[in-house]
C-alpha cells in the first residue's frame, strides 16, 4: 500500500513517522532528562549556598581560633585559683616557704577529707605554727595574697610553752578549694 501512494505522500508520511518517534523521544526521554537537569540545578545552588557559608565560617575561622586562645589561657588562670586536684604537695612547699619567710616553725600539716559542694570541693587543712604574734600576722598576709583562694577558720593563739623567742602558737584549718569537673559537667547538663 505504502508503494502505490505518490512519491510526495510517502515522504509526507514518512515526515510524520519521523515527527512522531521524536516526539515520543521528547516526550518519554528527552522529559524526564530535564526534570533531573532541574533537580540537579536546585542540588547545585544548595550546595552553592553551603560552599557561601563555608567561606564565611572560614573567613572567622582566626576569629574563633583566638578566641579559644583567650577561653584557654583564662582557664589556666581559674584553674590556678581553683585547680582541678589537691596538689597538696605543691600546696605543703608553698606552706612551708610561707612559715619560713615569716620566721614560723610549722608544727602540723594535715590535709583532710574533701568535701563536695555545688561544683567545688573543700579541701581543709589542719594547721599548728609556732612563733611570734607579728610574724603570725605577716604569714596570714601572705596567705591572703595567695595566688590560690586560702580560707583561714577556726584560728586559735595561746601561749607557747616551749620557750625561746617564739611566744605563742596558732592552730587553725586553712581551706582551699578544687573544681570538681564532674559535678560541674553534670550540673550543666541538668539545667
Amino acid at each position: 500500500m505504502f508503494d502505490k501512494m505518490p512519491f510526495w505522500m510517502q515522504i509526507a508520511v514518512m515526515l510524520a513517522l519521523a515527527a512522531v518517534i521524536v516526539g515520543a523521544v521528547w516526550y518519554f526521554v528527552l522529559a524526564d532528562m530535564g526534570k533531573e537537569i532541574e533537580q540537579v540545578r536546585a542540588d547545585l545552588e544548595k550546595l552553592q549556598a553551603e560552599n557561601r557559608e563555608g567561606q564565611a565560617i572560614e573567613m572567622k575561622l582566626p576569629e574563633f581560633e583566638q578566641e579559644v586562645a583567650n577561653l584557654q589561657r583564662k582557664l589556666g588562670d581559674v584553674q590556678q585559683i581553683l585547680p582541678t586536684g589537691t596538689e597538696t604537695g605543691d600546696l605543703l612547699r608553698w606552706i612551708k616557704n610561707m612559715t619560713d619567710q615569716s620566721n614560723l616553725d610549722l608544727k602540723t600539716f594535715a590535709p583532710g577529707a574533701l568535701v563536695p559542694k555545688e561544683f567545688y570541693k573543700d579541701f581543709p587543712i589542719e594547721m599548728d605554727v609556732v612563733g611570734r604574734y607579728h610574724d603570725l600576722g605577716i604569714f596570714l598576709d601572705r596567705v591572703s595574697k595567695y595566688s590560690r583562694i586560702i580560707n583561714v577558720d577556726n584560728l586559735r593563739m595561746s601561749a607557747n610553752t616551749g620557750g625561746g623567742d617564739k611566744t605563742i602558737r596558732a592552730s587553725f584549718t586553712a581551706t582551699t578549694f578544687v573544681y570538681d569537673e564532674q559535678t560541674a559537667t553534670e550540673t550543666e547538663a541538668q539545667q
